[in-house]
């Protein structure tokens, strides 16, 4: 693999990144204990440089109980003109520090007891690859759609790109 390569792996992870943080809520799917899948919308506290994804939950939540099971999951989010789709693995953890340094008003509006409660879990989700598509949005995007249906063409709408994260 040469320099250029991994530049522009590294540069793919971080548009992926910056994709990830210009939508707040993600909807998180993981596998019921019964196997079937689940997803739910869950605000994203924080997208790391490595990649990993920290949400924010309470110990008698589901996911909890679905992620000693099977701790595979998918991250997808929808911004206004781009999709990203992560699959990851996903951990529970207890950790009062990193609670207190995600803790922001939105949190405190959906728990009460605050970053030290003994009730508050992490999910840390480590992601495998993911998948995002970008489009440039707006008039660009419909004039090409209507372009594509009346010349029976493909509409150019983007970038759609697999990512090794």
């Amino acid at each position: 693999m040469n320099d250029s390569t991994r530049t522009s792996e590294a540069e793919l992870r971080e548009k992926v990144r910056e994709l990830m943080n210009d939508t707040r809520i993600a909807m998180l799917t993981s596998v019921d204990t019964d196997g079937t899948l689940v997803s739910r919308p869950m605000g994203t506290q924080e997208v790391v440089e490595d990649g990993d994804v920290w949400f924010i939950t309470t110990a008698d939540s589901d996911i909890v109980d679905e992620l000693a099971v099977d701790s595979q999951v998918n991250v997808a989010y929808s911004g206004k003109s781009s999709w990203v789709s992560v699959s990851g693995t996903a951990t529970v953890v207890r950790d009062v520090a990193k609670q207190k340094e995600l803790w922001n008003t939105f949190t405190s509006a959906w728990f009460d007891g605050g970053a030290d409660d003994p009730a508050v879990r992490l999910i840390r989700v480590t992601p495998h690859t993911a998948q995002y598509w970008d489009s440039p949005g707006g008039v660009r995007t419909m004039l090409s759609m209507l372009t594509s249906a009346a010349t029976k063409g493909t509409p150019k709408t983007g970038e759609s790109r697999t990512v090794d994260m």
